[in-house]
């Protein structure tokens, strides 16, 4: 392995173990986050298995590398557990140990390996040991669970981010697009992988372990930017209950347009007077009680007559009460401000903000100040 190979590996192992134990060991952080960092921890230890194969005493390593070889049979059950718990920020349930019956097999399938290091020296140093049927399988199934959990993850993670931009406005996009980074990322890898195993000789597994330390960087950038990300709860389960008069909604079919005009003309009205949009708790739930039509109709009335989720509805109209108030007056604190118009935190009204007008708050109030400026 060329020299500085050597030292990528070197320096993503160590980063991969220091920001494992951070995820782990650092007080008032999610279970989300501490699984996040097992598998920080499972790649860093993936990583150094290249730089095992270059010393000169490997014999000594051999349980090692036995050890570490199927660790990445864990990482489809390890990234959809983080997703999942991300999203619904709930504790350890037993069953989640269920998804890593795959990385279990690897192990009892090659158990052999484990307690005959000698083996393992000969099956990939010195390749005099032809591969038997077992780890044949062990492979199938480690490459297997990876691609299964990454459309299994991504399925989950597409209802639910629809399921919270139908019912809530409060919660941080960025989380999301941070969640869907890190899945393509894992797909790409994967892939590289698995074209490396089938075309062997293009550098491809070494293009895949590449893109791992870029994968650790990332987490640990993401980290250091915006803690948030680690700290994530779309609070779905609460308030997105279906009740008789939302199931009756549905059976009666969907509404006609004066109907819906006439719904919209309503929501309008009442958001407006009562500015419902800066209660940063406000749910689809809360505000078709408000109003009194069940969430069936007041969805299928926001979507059809303004083309828009609930999610992108509340926040429209909060981005709008910000604008005004810095057309009035641009020494206010724009945290404050973001508060006040409803939103729960500073990431998600920046986030929100850049998305809906095209500049952060801050570029927003400088153009204002440029505005009303004496020419």
């Amino acid at each position: 392995m060329p020299t500085l190979l050597q030292y990528i590996f070197a320096i993503g192992t160590f980063q991969g173990f220091l920001l494992s134990a951070l995820l782990l060991f650092t007080s008032n952080i999610s279970y989300a986050s501490r699984i996040l960092g097992v598998w920080c921890g499972f790649l860093a230890a993936g990583l150094m298995l290249p730089l095992v194969l270059q010393l000169e005493t490997i014999e000594v390593y051999g349980f090692l590398l036995a050890l570490a070889g199927f660790l990445p049979a864990s990482f489809g059950a390890l990234l959809y557990l983080y997703c999942r718990h991300s999203v619904l920020d709930d504790g350890f349930r037993a069953k989640d140990l269920l998804h890593f019956i795959p990385f279990v097999s690897c192990y009892l399938l090659n158990i052999d390996l484990l307690f005959s290091p000698d083996q393992v020296i000969q099956m990939f140093v010195e390749d005099t040991r032809e591969v038997t049927t077992r780890y044949s399988l062990g492979q199938i199934i480690l490459f297997g669970q990876a691609y299964i959990y990454i459309f299994y993850t991504a399925f989950f993670m597409y209802g639910y981010q629809r399921r919270a931009q139908d019912n809530y406005a409060g919660f941080n996009p960025d989380i999301f697009d941070w969640l869907w980074i890190l899945q393509g990322f894992n797909l790409l890898i994967w892939s590289l992988k698995a074209a490396g195993m089938l075309i062997p000789g293009f550098g491809l597994l070494i293009g895949g372990d590449v893109l791992i330390v870029i994968l650790i960087y990332g987490i640990g950038l993401a980290q250091w930017r915006n803690p948030q990300l680690f700290k994530i709860a779309v609070p779905i389960a609460a308030d997105a209950t279906v009740s008789g008069n939302d199931v009756g909604s549905r059976l009666a079919g969907k509404l006609d347009e004066d109907t819906r005009l006439a719904l919209m003309a309503s929501v309008n009205e009442y958001v407006r007077t009562h500015q419902a949009f800066l209660d940063s708790e406000l749910s689809l739930r809360r505000l078709s009680d408000a109003i009194g039509i069940s969430t069936h109709h007041l969805s299928e009335t926001l979507n059809g007559e303004t083309g828009q989720n609930f999610y992108n509805y509340v926040n429209k109209l909060r981005v709008e009460y910000v604008c005004e108030h810095l057309k009035r007056d641009q020494e206010i604190k724009l945290l404050d401000l973001g508060l006040q118009a409803g939103f729960s935190s500073k990431s998600t009204f920046n986030s929100v903000f850049k998305k809906q007008t095209g500049l952060t708050p801050t570029q927003y109030r400088n153009k204002c100040m440029e505005n009303t400026a004496p020419s």
